[in-house]
């Protein structure tokens, strides 16, 4: 019985696959008579519509449809009739259910290339208002669907077959336009695009780009512009970089007031934050509540979650890209805000118009009304500011010079009644680029950068003696990118990176000169990187992309210095002294990278990549406070080797309707080399502080979702993250696993944009993080009379869970059409009062209530602290924007 059924199914099946093609058969066997005559293409096209009931789908400007055919047949099939029309103009076509699809053959294309040869169009883009540089238009012949990205500098170049073509230039926020040019040779065409005038986005994941030979990318690349920026809720209603990457998938903060954040298992040196090539080694002003970086100075942030191209390097991580504004070409604005925890300006506008541009942006916190506390005698400085600057000059037509300016200052300090007057912490960061772009031809663009950076951080014993700990970083780099569009699928990126570093670990000054005699000295660091690179970009077919690359990175330090050798107990063994201009401990590296874009369909995406990555400096530091820490920066040598991580990465993207999509992303990464610290580590003021490391290695995977919404009156996107880390670190935790401090596991993530009326937008940020691990106590023990706590596994506790919510009101004041723009802004922050805390301590004595708490401040009035400490309760702010363009 059992087989006869088998057989009953095997023959319905058989003969609905016969069917299948049998009634497509049938439409294409039934016979058609046509007597109309010499006619134009485009009317036989439609004398053959309204005999068949078949419709055309095609490109016009692919047919020749003012050429006259024959329309004449007696009794013939539909194929015979379109081959007959169409194999003299070399037009392949397929018949798809009623609709009938016709394209350029391939035999036509590759004849036409061969014939008419290839022709190059390029040029800059610009934003029609402001003459800014618009970075990421998409460029394209509409036909083909081949095309290319404008780069950081708003160049771009397609090469396509001579003759008659239309040229699409897009990008989100900015009207389409369409160029009919006749190419029978390489043209330069500068575009300039217009405001659409609704720009809804929130965040562009890179990957969604539909069209063929726009830059490859994955849903693990991340673009903010300055439009999408100024409308997301942000700290004391400061729209502000970090924070509102902190909200994507896949990076994670530290918590309230830390400038720490944590990219798919990497610690927070393992990130690299450029300004214009710049790197910022800490982008953090007032301990993490605010970043760095002034709002209005940013016109394009890039950032790189894994598979980041090879022109990268030198962290395992991320790497973040922010782009400065060039200024007004055209004429003279300024903008500005104020608020009552900071306030900035902004001014720009041409030197020459529309040759050369220049802006200028400062801001200053109004934080020292909070100082005085009467009642104890105490009172605090809490200040920073920052200055952005940028000018640009366009020398001629293939050369032109981009010169930016970075400066910003902390400084925390604290007066006392007690014996120490004053002491406080300074950081500050400086950072300066000159960068020249050429033109060599319309396929060879190439870009010469000079940066340098540099970072001090102060720690204060006495600021009336002038006697603080200090350390601090520099580097100075040249390199040199080039970009050779080869033809419309196929560009080649490639270039060399030389770079200086110099890093103190750690000193004293004292003003009294006797004191500063007899105190020890930390050897100072200098390291020489060089870095060549190479990447090719490759449209294999209509659906598949293919980006491989490869980075050679080297590293050497230099003398005069002397070397500590540590012995498998961490005692120093031997003191080597290097000599002047001699170099110790060099590395080598390769580092390929490879990624693959698959659009299964015009809805689905699928990309996969491969990273490996090497590190060659790194921050020591064991605090996991979310203020400033105490940094050293060492680089790689004879006792600390090099970092080094494998990444994995696969992911799809579905686009769904009304401009939504959904993008879910798995990374497994291998992290190696990794450093951790002995118990009890002296890293502050110790010439033997390499000996404090320990080393291992560390596994991170996880996944991520997004859901997000590009356009309407509700944009945003909705985020959730599983991830774990976890380290096994020699003579730690008995060489056992145990989760990192900043493992969270689960993360959810809200960002929502409203347009509540014509002037009035709602926005709101809610988080949700798994509480960060620590090491808490097992057990306790008396000892001599003391309470002694006794301690497990490393990491075996977690805090309470983390979450916030953020919402901001912004109402515009004027009409669209007005030149003066200005805007009332009321932010909140953490709105429901959540108490997140960052350290539980387990010192405790009892007070006279009977609570356990832990003795603070001894210098001072004694005073009784909560055992569970937390950062920010609920902070409302109302900010005053201004624009005059």
């Amino acid at each position: 019985m059992r087989n006869l059924q088998t057989t009953f199914f095997g023959v319905i099946l058989v003969l609905l696959l016969t069917a299948i093609p049998g009634f497509s058969h049938a439409q294409n066997s039934k016979l058609f008579s046509f007597k109309s005559g010499d006619i134009t293409l485009k009317q036989a096209l439609a004398e053959i519509e309204k005999e068949t009931g078949m419709t055309f789908s095609y490109n016009p400007e692919i047919l020749p449809l003012t050429e006259i055919v024959s329309l004449n047949f007696e009794n013939s099939s539909l194929t015979n009739v379109l081959n007959v029309l169409f194999n003299p103009v070399k037009i392949d076509y397929k018949i798809s259910g009623k609709q009938i699809i016709l394209k350029k053959s391939k035999e036509k294309e590759k004849e036409q290339t061969e014939t008419d040869g290839n022709v190059s169009v390029y040029g800059y883009i610009r934003d029609s208002k402001t003459g800014e540089i618009l970075i990421g238009v998409n460029v394209y012949d509409p036909v083909t669907y081949r095309g290319t990205t404008s780069n950081s500098y708003g160049y771009y170049s397609i090469t396509l077959p001579s003759g008659n073509k239309s040229i699409r230039y897009s990008m989100l926020g900015y009207s389409i336009s369409d160029q009919k040019l006749e190419l029978t040779k390489d043209i330069r065409k500068d575009i300039q695009l217009t405001e659409s005038g609704i720009d809804m986005q929130a965040v562009e994941v890179l990957s969604e780009k539909e069209i063929p030979g726009m830059e490859i990318a994955t849903t693990g690349e991340i673009n903010l512009t300055a439009n999408a920026l100024k409308r997301m809720a942000g700290f004391a209603g400061n729209t502000d970089v970090l924070k509102t990457l902190q909200m994507v998938p896949g990076i994670s903060a530290f918590g309230d007031g830390s400038a720490f954040y944590f990219v798919r298992g990497g610690t927070q040196d393992q990130n690299l934050l450029m300004i214009d090539d710049a790197p910022v080694f800490n982008p953090a002003h007032l301990f993490g509540f605010f970043t760095a970086i002034a709002p209005d100075a940013v016109k394009d942030v890039k950032a790189y979650k894994g598979d980041f191209p090879a022109s990268f390097g030198g962290r395992l991580s991320s790497v973040i890209d922010i782009r400065a504004r060039d200024g007004n070409m055209n004429k003279i604005g300024f903008s500005g805000n104020l608020g009552i925890y900071t306030s900035d300006l902004t001014l720009e506008g041409p030197v020459i118009k529309e040759k050369s541009s220049f802006i200028f942006s400062g801001r200053k916190s109004n934080l020292n009304w909070l100082n005085n506390n009467p009642e104890n005698g105490r009172s605090f400085t809490i200040d920073f500011f920052d200055l952005n600057a940028k000018l640009n000059f366009k020398i001629n037509n293939n050369n032109r010079l981009f010169f930016t300016f970075f400066t910003g200052k902390d400084d925390f300090s604290r007066i006392t009644n007690g014996t120490v007057k004053t002491f406080g912490i300074d950081w500050d960061n400086t950072t300066a680029t000159l960068r020249w772009n050429h033109i060599f031809n319309p396929r060879l663009f190439s870009n010469t950068t000079w940066a340098g950076s540099r970072y001090n951080y102060y720690l204060y014993i006495s600021r009336q003696e002038d006697d603080y700990w200090k350390s601090s970083i520099e580097t100075s780099t040249i390199k040199t990118d080039f970009t050779w569009y080869h033809e419309s699928a196929h560009t080649i990126r490639f270039g060399a990176e030389l770079a200086l570093y110099r890093s103190n670990p750690g000193n004293v000054h004292f003003s009294d000169e006797e004191t500063q005699r007899f105190a020890p000295w930390v050897p100072h660091y200098k390291s020489l990187a060089a870095n060549f690179y190479i990447s090719d970009e490759i449209i294999l077919t209509d659906n598949l992309q293919l980006r491989a690359g490869l980075r050679f990175s080297s590293w050497r330090n230099l003398g005069e210095t002397n070397v500590y050798l540590y012995d498998e107990s961490h005692q120093v063994y031997d003191t080597i002294t290097v000599a002047k201009g001699s170099y110790y401990s060099p590395y080598y590296n390769l580092e390929p990278r490879l990624n693959l874009v698959w659009n299964i369909s015009k809805s689905i995406n699928w990309s996969a990549g491969y990273s490996r990555t090497a590190q060659y400096l790194q921050m020591l530091s064991n605090s996991v406070s979310p203020f400033t820490s105490l940094e050293v920066w060492a680089p790689s040598g004879p006792n600390i080797l090099p970092q080094k991580a494998d990444q994995v990465t696969s992911g799809f993207l579905f686009k769904l309707p009304d401009n939504v999509s959904f993008s879910a992303d798995v990374f497994f990464k291998k992290l190696h080399n990794q450093i951790d610290y002995a118990d009890h580590a002296n890293m502050l003021y110790n010439p033997l502080i390499e000996g404090e490391l320990r080393y291992g290695f560390a596994n991170a995977h996880g996944v991520e979702l997004l859901l997000r919404r590009t356009e309407g009156r509700v944009a945003g996107w909705i985020g959730y993250t599983w991830s774990k880390v976890s380290k096994q670190i020699d003579g730690i935790n008995n060489n056992q696993p145990f989760p990192a401090f900043y493992d969270r596991p689960h993360s959810f993530l809200a960002n929502i944009i409203f347009q509540a009326g014509k002037r009035l937008d709602i926005s709101a940020n809610w988080c949700y993080l798994s509480g960060q691990a620590f090491t808490s106590p097992v057990s306790f023990m008396q000892y001599n009379g003391y309470v002694v706590p006794v301690y497990g596994s490393k990491h075996n506790d977690r805090l309470p869970d983390y979450h916030r919510l953020d919402v901001s009101f912004s109402l515009r004041l004027n009409k669209p059409e007005r030149r003066y723009n200005h805007t009332l802004v009321l932010a909140i922050y953490n709105l429901y009062g959540r108490s997140n805390p960052f350290n539980i301590g387990f010192n405790k004595i009892m007070n006279s209530n009977g609570d356990f708490v832990v003795p603070s401040d001894m210098n001072g009035n004694y005073e009784i602290i909560p055992t569970q400490l937390s950062v920010a309760g609920i902070i409302p702010s109302v900010n005053y924007t201004f624009k005059f363009r």
